[in-house]
């Protein structure tokens, strides 16, 4: 069903569209309320600068890391899809590696494996520098539209301003050549200066380093890294002490609710719902799929579920052992017991296991799809449901996975009607999900803005005004009456 997968896409945090939908009615709001505070002129502004900005920042770093993948790994002849994480981590490299070699017809996914694990150093190189090089040009495309966006906006005022003289005044043909009419010519301006708050003070964007490794192999912290540039550009940028202070409120108030609030929203509905007896850790299509309900009700979810939980604990076992004693043998067991869980995730036997199939819908396993970036794009790639080798598969994934399941199944007991508990569980996933999103929208979209406003309104004794337009405009006054004197 199409609203189990909107609600999986939403509910997913590690997901662009939810970003990309809370950023759209931001913009939207803050386009309207600009219209409303300081006409056209602002409006257009904000505008440019919100949704141009959108562009850049849904679409910048996926060109880029896309233009990198062209360039330099078609040169350096090594597949950027395979994940730099799996080369880094032996057990799990290993496994994947034996798995390759037995798809069938499949011999360029084992070739690239093996091509990239030796030469690891070359492939991290590559790595950091698609992250590096994507992350920077896309903060500097940003500046670029900054720049562009503020000198058209300074244009529109001047051009507004003179208009405004020229109506104002009536001139005579001897007055035509006098120097107070050659003082408002637009062409005479030589006062052109950006107007711009050299009180305004900006110390940096503070300590992103604990951000930073995770930013580099995920979509959402990557955007949040490039976030706090265009924040930070933002605020060095303003062009007075209102703007300064207006964009400080609007950028604070866009990180927490596209970055923290949701999860933390999210994390609080799901506990509620959890004292109502309804678990809804999964997403919804997992939690309205025929499989998981099959399972929960022949009582193998249980099996599925002890086979798993049983790896995991001994791999969390080994590393709190290691934690105190870091002998080779304790290395070695830790590594033998992450294989042995590997093992049993690509097990062509094992495909049948509830919780793989629930990572698997949960994209936390990902699969082989087999298509163009087009072919993705529009849902006409070919989806084989075989475990992708190339991809890096986290440990704390499936543990949580296999927590979520073992709940369910928990809770599921209970009823007599397991159908429709887990249609229950399902509704309440999607009712969490909309009031989560609603909530962040609400915020972003009226409250954020009109509180912009009050500010602004506030410091400018009641008037609402585009500030900027005003001292901009003031500063063309007094050139002008400076000439004429």
């Amino acid at each position: 069903m199409l609203i189990n997968k909107l609600t999986t896409a939403f509910g997913d945090h590690s997901s662009l569209l939810p970003l990309f939908a809370k950023d759209v009615v931001n913009s939207a709001g803050m386009t309207a309320f600009s219209y409303d505070a300081g006409g056209k002129i602002e409006a257009k502004d904000r505008c440019l600068d919100e949704f141009g900005t959108m562009a850049l920042w849904m679409g910048g770093l996926p060109f880029f890391k896309w233009l990198y993948n062209n360039s330099a790994y078609k040169l350096a002849k090594i597949n950027p899809d395979v994940d730099y994480r799996l080369l880094t981590d032996k057990a799990q490299l290993s496994v994947a590696q034996r798995y390759s070699e037995s798809l069938k017809g499949r011999a360029d996914i084992a070739q690239s494996i093996a091509k990239a694990a030796a030469n690891t150093t070359k492939s991290k190189a590559l790595f950091l520098g698609k992250f590096a090089s994507a992350t920077a040009l896309t903060l500097a495309s940003f500046f670029t539209l900054v720049k562009l966006k503020q000198h058209y906006t300074k244009k529109q005022i001047e051009k507004q301003f003179w208009a405004k003289k020229s109506a104002q005044m009536e001139y005579s043909k001897s007055l035509a050549q006098s120097p107070a009419f050659k003082a408002f010519l637009p062409a005479d301006q030589t006062d052109s200066k950006t107007v711009k708050n050299s009180n305004v003070s900006f110390k940096g964007l503070g300590s992103i380093a604990s951000k930073l490794k995770g930013a580099m192999f995920d979509p959402v912290q990557n955007l949040f890294l490039v976030d706090v540039g265009i924040s930070g550009e933002r605020l060095v940028n303003s062009r007075t002490k209102t703007e300064f202070a207006e964009t400080s409120i609007k950028e604070g108030s866009l990180l927490f609710f596209l970055y923290v609030a949701g999860k933390f929203i999210q994390d609080g509905i799901e506990k509620i719902s959890e004292k109502f007896g309804k678990p809804i850790g999964l997403h919804a299509e997992v939690l309205s799929s025929a499989y998981m309900d099959s399972a929960i009700k022949s009582g193998k979810v249980h099996a599925d579920v002890n086979a798993l939980k049983q790896l995991i604990d001994s791999v969390n076992q080994a590393q709190e052992i290691l934690k105190t004693d870091k002998s080779a043998a304790n290395k070695l067991a830790l590594e033998e017991r992450k294989k042995a869980l590997f093992e049993f995730i690509y097990n062509e036997k094992n495909q049948d296991n509830t919780v793989i199939k629930a990572a698997k819908q949960s994209k936390i396993i990902k699969t082989i799809v087999d298509g163009s970036w087009m072919d993705k794009l529009f849902n006409k790639a070919k989806k084989t449901n075989l475990i992708d080798p190339m991809q890096y598969i986290k440990i704390g994934d499936i543990e949580s996975v296999t927590n979520n399941v073992s709940k369910l199944a928990k809770f599921a007991s209970k009823h007599d009607n397991i159908t429709e508990f887990l249609k229950k569980c399902r509704n309440m996933k999607i009712a969490s999900v909309a009031a989560n999103m609603g909530i962040s929208c609400l915020c972003l979209g009226l409250i954020v803005p009109y509180a912009m406003m009050k500010y602004r309104e506030k410091q400018q004794n009641g008037n609402k005004e585009f500030h900027v337009q005003s001292e901009i405009e003031r500063q063309l006054e007094q050139s002008f009456k400076g000439r004429v004197a």
